[in-house]
């Protein structure tokens, strides 16, 4: 994976700011699911767990605050400063760790109770190779009974959004700093790939600066990644729909959370 838009780089300091309210409101909630999937769905008891695709650190602190023991692994290695300046001034630097290192080539073996990919990390891996890699690595980095969550969007839910390129934008103001994020999001529909375009204003005491952020990503359907996690032998394979323990296997939500058991 090749990886290297400005807000996971050069302007990492900025993703934590545009995304606060989701990482102090909704964040908590996911731990929550995701806790019920560790009561329910996986077959051992969740300990140590490894968090795919980390970046600052939202979810990977909740789950150390929780309790559990967690590695948290990013490709980009300025968001892992950040997180673990975050974790040492939370005082969780006991019960978590960081690694840069990009997903698709993690090389544990039977170390971790669950695996963890949220924020629709999963939707970074474009090709064929790379994404059945990613599964296998992940199989083999659980414990027997281990559990592997990952979220993506729900590609057939948001198709006519993704074709059409619906452009969506939102505000923040916080301290001095205004800041106006653009979005254009725009999907081939028979490749999947998806092209994300960004542009962040930020205005501060310095000026006003003008922050193209472009992504590609590729999306994938409930079914495809079932079928990726059945051939690579995980046994137990439940969609959620959202982050939701009462929706399984919907198709009309925004969201859909794989969970598969070892």
């Amino acid at each position: 994976m090749n990886l290297d838009p400005p807000l996971y780089t050069k302007y990492a300091w900025l993703y934590d700011i545009i995304y606060k309210k989701y990482i102090e409101e909704t964040v908590p909630k996911i731990i929550d699911f995701v806790e019920h999937v560790f009561s329910t769905d996986a077959e051992r008891q969740v300990e140590k767990i490894l968090d795919l695709a980390c970046g600052t650190g939202g979810p990977t602190l909740e789950l150390a605050r929780r309790g559990y023991i967690v590695v948290g692994v990013d490709l980009s290695g300025e968001m892992i400063q950040i997180a673990r300046n975050k974790a040492e001034k939370q005082g969780l630097s006991n019960n978590v760790s960081f690694i840069v290192q990009d997903m698709t080539k993690i090389d544990y073996r039977e170390e971790f109770d669950a695996v963890t990919l949220f924020f629709t990390s999963i939707n970074y891996v474009l090709s064929d190779d790379d994404i059945q890699e990613l599964f296998k690595r992940v199989y083999r980095a659980l414990k027997p009974g281990g559990v592997f969550i990952a979220d993506t969007l729900n590609i057939l839910t948001n198709a006519n959004r993704l074709i059409e390129g619906i452009p969506v934008h939102w505000r923040i103001d916080i301290d001095d700093k205004n800041i106006v994020v653009l979005d254009t999001v725009l999907m081939d529909s028979i490749s999947q790939i998806i092209n994300w375009n960004r542009t962040i204003i930020l205005q501060d005491k310095e000026g006003v600066k003008i922050i193209p952020d472009k992504h590609v990503l590729r999306g994938y359907t409930g079914n495809e990644l079932k079928l990726l996690a059945r051939n690579v032998g995980f046994k137990k394979i439940v969609i959620y729909g959202d982050y939701n323990t009462r929706k399984k296997d919907k198709g009309y939500s925004n969201k859909i959370v794989l969970v598969a058991v070892k």
